[in-house]
């Protein structure tokens, strides 16, 4: 049984994902296990895409696919792609959003080759989700080797990876608790100056840390921790942070001096 991973920016009002998983189920194999990973990446955020998607990777087994569409430049000349990397495969666009497998010694990559719609309409520029990223995705899970889907690719064609903050990091997420979930890894060099305990500032309010659980927090109070994906998360103790410091993806949070 072979496993697609979706991820997008579509959300679940629309059609749009069941327009994508038809595609997958009419042109893959007959034991096709879709799952989702998450279709709220706020719209055209490809930064948060490309975060979430590095967060879930490598958790199923060897040969998943991850099918993953945030998609802002969707019809212009950005190129749309295919890739190997550690045992596992992705396909969608080349925005940087699977950027970060520039860094596996094993990656192979290539550019799709062409576009194909559902019976009776004509392919569309504005749905590479449908007509060019599930069909590729479908012929990887039914066996086609991943050289047949086009023309040999190089890592560059996976889009340029989001710039580091300057003096920070960014935040990237926030999820349904109101929990900022930042760029900055436990083990990047950056974190070395949190390591002190030295007291975060997040829009004028100080932010004290690091904790091991939430409830370590007084209520309302701003705590930061090292979330489970490894990176730098603040959160208010039975509330939203994101509602009281009115932060949103993008947010440069400043970093003590090391």
């Amino acid at each position: 049984m072979t496993t697609i991973a979706l991820l997008s920016d579509f959300g679940i009002v629309d059609v749009y994902v069941a327009e994508v998983k038809a595609a997958l189920l009419r042109l893959g194999p007959a034991d096709l296990r879709l799952i989702d990973i998450t279709h709220d990446v706020p719209p055209g955020d490809v930064a948060a895409g490309a975060w979430a998607l590095a967060r879930f990777w490598g958790q199923l087994p060897p040969g998943a696919i991850h099918l993953a569409v945030v998609d802002p430049g969707v019809g212009t000349g950005r190129p749309a792609v295919a890739a190997a990397a550690a045992g596992s495969y992705f396909v969608g666009p080349g925005n940087g959003i699977g950027a970060f497998l520039g860094a596996s010694p094993d990656l192979r990559v290539v550019r799709l080759a062409r576009r194909e719609s559902p019976p009776g309409r004509a392919p569309s520029t504005t749905f590479d989700g449908r007509d060019r990223f599930a069909p590729a995705a479908a012929r990887l899970a039914a066996g086609l080797d991943l050289a047949a889907l086009g023309d040999p690719g190089l890592p560059a064609d996976l889009g340029a990876p989001p710039r580091p903050a300057a003096g920070g990091c960014r935040v990237v997420w926030v999820d349904r608790f109101g929990n900022l979930i930042t760029d900055l890894r436990r083990d990047a060099a950056a974190a070395a100056a949190l390591r002190s305990g030295v007291p975060l500032a997040v829009a004028g309010r100080a932010v004290r840390g690091p904790v091991a659980a939430y409830a370590e927090g007084a209520r309302d109070e701003l705590i930061w921790y090292w979330g489970s994906g490894d990176t730098l998360e603040i959160a208010r103790r039975g509330a939203s942070a994101a509602a009281l410091l009115g932060a949103a993806p993008g947010l440069v949070i400043e970093l003590p001096a090391s």
